[in-house]
């Protein structure tokens, strides 16, 4: 694993619609659970009124990231029950990485990797 990528997503729960976050949020999961370029998946709650909300994603690299993000384009644009308010990205990110992630909506912050360890 020469360069991991940790993909932080912080998101707004919209009015009234815990519950069917919370499903989305479940079928993801089960959805993702079994992709082997996805090194961790997880969710939390970061309010006791359950509308903030952060998700926290390990990858293998730049390229396994931007393969998820090329699949997730192509699903049709909906209307989540969520708002993304900010995403992090850590690690070194690779050129295309960069382009397609800034090509988007979300406002992203991107941090170089320093040093340290993952076991």
């Amino acid at each position: 694993m020469a360069d991991p990528i940790r993909f932080n997503v912080y998101v707004t729960v919209r009015e009234g619609r815990q519950e069917e976050f919370k499903r989305l949020a479940a079928e993801w999961i089960k959805y993702n659970e079994n992709r082997p370029e996805i090194l961790g998946y997880e969710w939390y709650f970061a309010s006791d009124d359950e509308t903030k909300v952060q998700v926290m994603e390990g990858y293998e690299d730049s390229d396994a990231l931007l393969a998820y993000y090329e699949r997730a384009s192509e699903a049709p644009e909906t209307d989540y029950p969520y708002d993304t308010t900010k995403v992090e990205v850590c690690g070194n990110v690779s050129d295309a990485l960069r382009a397609r992630l800034d090509a988007g909506k979300s406002p992203i912050e991107y941090y170089g990797h320093l040093g340290g360890f993952t076991r």
